[in-house]
């Protein structure tokens, strides 16, 4: 990625002129500069402002010279904290596919056939996918139908014996069959078909298409922003060459068509099918900023200590895995309630403390790769450019542009006891008729600073229809409200500022919930690190009294295995979480140590959620 300067390209300087330049006359009031903050940076040239685009470092420079433009000072040598995000995947090493089976002849016995060896061509015939782990494996082949298990209807692993072996899986879904409708590349279902087939027992999972307009289109080659998942392989192929693996008289296409008509399992073992498959890749890095300024405290005793606003910038580009767009032609994604609202209250709270700077020091960031799993605000909590021990709350801006009414959402208000008596004051004292949560976990990134024992509070207005979505646009705004959340803001960063003590710090029972996946029976009692890491997952904390602090786990653990399951991301976790049962104890296998080389073999005994 090239170095950021504050030289306006030709594009940039097109958006300036064309939105946030405003006509004669025109009022410069704060829901006015809100609205043409948003403009700018839901404008289509910046493309949705996914992380490592043109149009996610044309938003950071956006940011950064209203930062500059308004007095806010960096606390670098710029305003831009970079750090690296898995961007691309390339292959690497040894990638193949070989197979050793009996080639059907007519009016040859089965008996009295030999067997022959084929190879599939890798990124002509197959492509690994982005999803999967390395490794090799040997094994038969398991056909099981679309991948489908649901309690109480059609299961296709019921009954199969995969253990160890590769699952043949049709993408897509028996219920929305369209053998012309276009295959969209939908990640997330490839990921919970992996996961399914993984707990049947499955070592890889080769997936294909139905019969159809696009059974013989590879899906491409590409990282998807998630971990892969551990401990089994997956790969995409040609339809084509996958029916050839299938003995004449249960063709796929018979079985596909069996399953679309009836709605049960045609699942069934390749005869004599030996598939050798492995799969190698590097994933590179591009290198992306946050950008962050600083209000300096006026009160010297105080000045050393300091609030951190945040609010994330990025989006989903064109439509990433995190999209619930259904369409079957690519759009972009503008995300102007999520995040350029909370961006642009952003941009404006640090105009107004730069011209009336509080007792304590104000850090005002827009973090990066929020919608990726919290990577920018993670990189500053590691790398901050502030103390952490000196700071003594965090605000989060997030969807603060679709107000209804009176009402608006407070999220973190048990981390600290100071909390829920300040907002009931300043939130009602403003006309606003609040609801709290006290949990300070939650999807955004606030939970990177709760989790460093930092007393948090999120504003948010509230999910709404256009939601990650291509309609999530500019006009749909309420800018009135969303000034009025500004000014809710601003008056409790000046009460905190002015508080005699810091807020004490409250760990909220509550927090022994996941961000994840789905819905888990049982709980460990580990706050995990969302961002990925190479071995496993770090752990950033303990639940007191858990399952996890009864085995021994300690912070900056990583977790490689739970039981026979390898841990790679947040998702394996709660995968295994789903599936086991309260009192069932499992082996964790940790990685500890300063060089992260010291293996642990802990064992815990699961409890119920609460």
């Amino acid at each position: 990625m090239p170095q950021f300067s504050f030289q306006r390209s030709a594009l940039f300087t097109a958006i300036a002129l064309a939105v946030v330049c405003t006509a004669a006359g025109q009022s410069h009031s704060l829901a006015d500069r809100l609205r043409q903050h948003v403009q700018v940076l839901a404008s289509p040239k910046l493309e949705g402002r996914e992380p490592a685009t043109p149009g996610n470092e044309l938003a950071a420079r956006y940011i950064a010279e209203q930062f500059q433009s308004i007095g806010i000072a960096p606390l670098g040598s710029d305003y831009f904290q970079r750090f690296s995000i898995p961007s691309r995947i390339e292959l690497e090493g040894t990638n193949s596919v070989r197979i050793r089976m009996l080639l059907e002849r007519p009016g040859i016995p089965r008996e009295a056939l030999k067997p022959v060896a084929i190879q599939w061509n890798p990124q002509q015939e197959y492509v690994p996918l982005g999803i999967s782990d390395t490794g090799s494996i040997t094994a038969p082949v398991v056909f099981c139908g679309f991948g489908q298990q649901r309690d109480g209807g059609l299961d296709e692993f019921a009954g199969m014996d995969v253990s160890g072996k590769i699952a043949l899986i049709l993408t897509g879904d028996p219920d929305h069959y369209n053998p012309h409708e276009p295959f969209r590349v939908n990640y997330s279902e490839l990921r919970r078909k992996a996961l399914r087939a993984r707990r049947a027992g499955a070592r890889a999972v080769v997936f294909i298409h139905p019969q159809g307009d696009s059974s013989e289109v590879l899906m491409p080659l590409r990282y998807d922003g998630r971990p892969p998942i551990g401990g089994i392989l997956a790969i995409h192929a040609k339809r084509s060459i996958a029916a050839r693996l299938f003995p004449r008289a249960q063709s796929l296409f018979t079985r596909e068509q069996e399953i679309v008509k009836t709605k049960q399992p045609r699942s069934f073992q390749l005869p004599d099918v030996e598939m050798t498959l492995s799969v190698s890749y590097r994933l590179d890095s591009t290198t992306i900023p946050n950008v962050i300024g600083i209000v300096r405290g006026t009160e010297p005793a105080k000045a050393d200590e300091y609030i951190v606003v945040g609010a994330h910038f990025d989006h989903l580009g064109w439509g990433d895995d995190n999209s619930l767009y259904t369409g079957a032609d690519r759009k972009i994604h503008p995300g102007a309630d999520d995040n350029a609202s909370g961006t642009a209250g952003l941009i404006e709270l640090a105009r107004a403390l730069a011209t009336k700077p509080p007792a304590r020091s104000v850090v005002f960031c827009a973090f990066n790769a929020e919608e990726r799993g919290l990577f920018g605000s993670t990189a500053y909590v590691q790398s901050p450019l502030v103390p952490l021990e000196k700071t003594v709350a965090m605000l989060n801006l997030d969807m603060i542009g679709r107000m209804q009414g009176k009402r608006i959402n407070i999220q973190g208000v048990g981390s600290s006891s100071l909390w829920k008596p300040l907002m009931d004051s300043l939130a009602t004292a403003a006309g606003f008729e609040p609801s709290y949560t006290d949990d300070g976990i939650g999807p955004s990134d606030h939970t990177s600073f709760y989790l460093r024992g930092i007393p948090v509070l999120f504003f948010f207005t509230g999910l709404h229809s256009d939601y990650h979505r291509p309609t999530d646009t500019w006009e749909k705004l309420n800018y009135t409200g969303q000034a009025r959340v500004v000014e809710l803001v601003q008056r409790v960063i000046e009460s905190i500022a002015a508080l005699p003590e810091r807020p004490a710090f409250t760990k909220v029972a509550s927090s022994q919930r996941h961000m994840g996946t789905g819905p888990a029976k049982v709980r460990l009692g580990v706050m995990p690190d969302y961002a990925d890491h190479p071995k496993g997952l770090r752990v950033s904390g303990i639940i007191e009294n858990s399952p996890a602090a009864r085995a021994g786990l300690r912070d900056g653990d990583i977790i490689v295995q739970i039981g026979t399951t390898a841990i790679r991301s947040i998702y394996d976790l709660m995968d295994v979480l789903s599936r086991a049962k309260p009192g069932e104890e499992a082996e964790i296998i940790v990685l500890r140590g300063p060089n992260e080389d010291q293996r642990v073999v802990l064992h815990a005994i699961f409890e119920a959620s609460r």
